[in-house]
């Protein structure tokens, strides 16, 4: 691992952000909070504490966190209807139904990692550019932040981007309700060469080959439980 990092968030993509919000409660029987809309993006986002299992934490690799609130979150992100939806195509682009689309991990020396993938002899370790972001709160509070962003997503998003919430209050210190991430894996064709890729990242994820189970497309898959049920992604 080149410096410690912690999971920050994983990121469902959704075609309707009310309705795949609604299905959440159904599914997990929590409420999303409205995390604010992306202007200039097209996007909007509903956000859920996420509290990582003891046997994911154990195995995934990542620094594991300590104290009553861990700084993580799950975030349903859809189109805004407050904004052109040709700008949220792009972001969203093939989504049709709720998809684990990504993940983001929150290293402690963002800078000293950018520059350590820039000079990796791993091909395959691509983080694409640095992108300043910011968001408005429903309560008015502005958050500012920095991540990599490269596209087409890397390995389908199974590689993780990079966060690094600068001097911003961090999403999940809000008051929210919390889902557990059970299990978290991916999907793919190419297992050797994606896991040499997160090996640079020091994770470690089950790689099986898409199709194994009903629905499971290359990507990543995530298993949530709430007081309500369960739902696979």
């Amino acid at each position: 691992m080149l410096n410690s990092a912690e999971f920050d968030h994983l990121v469902i993509a959704v075609p309707d952000l009310q309705k795949y919000v609604e299905q959440c409660e159904d599914r997990l029987g929590v409420s999303a909070v409205d995390g604010g809309a992306h202007p200039g993006l097209g996007t909007a986002n509903a956000l859920l504490g996420l509290e990582l299992s003891d046997e994911l934490s154990d195995s995934l690799g990542l620094t594991r966190q300590s104290g009553p609130k861990p700084l993580t979150y799950l975030e349903i992100l859809g189109p805004d209807p407050e904004q052109d939806p040709v700008l949220a195509a792009a972001r969203l682009a093939g989504v049709t139904a709720p998809t684990v689309q990504r993940w983001a991990i929150r290293p402690d020396d963002f800078d000293g990692f950018v520059t350590a993938a820039a000079r990796s002899r791993e091909p395959r370790v691509r983080l694409g550019e640095v992108h300043d972001m910011t968001r408005r709160r429903p309560d008015g509070v502005v958050l500012d932040w920095r991540l990599t962003r490269r596209t087409p997503l890397p390995w389908s998003g199974i590689q993780p981007f990079l966060i690094d919430w600068k001097d911003s209050e961090h999403p999940a210190s809000q008051e929210m309700p919390w889902v557990r991430l059970e299990k978290l894996w991916a999907a793919s064709d190419e297992p050797a060469a994606v896991g040499s890729v997160l090996d640079f990242f020091g994770i470690a994820l089950d790689i099986i080959a898409p199709g194994r189970q009903e629905g499971e497309t290359e990507g990543l898959h995530a298993h949530l439980k709430g007081p309500g049920g369960s739902w696979t992604l």
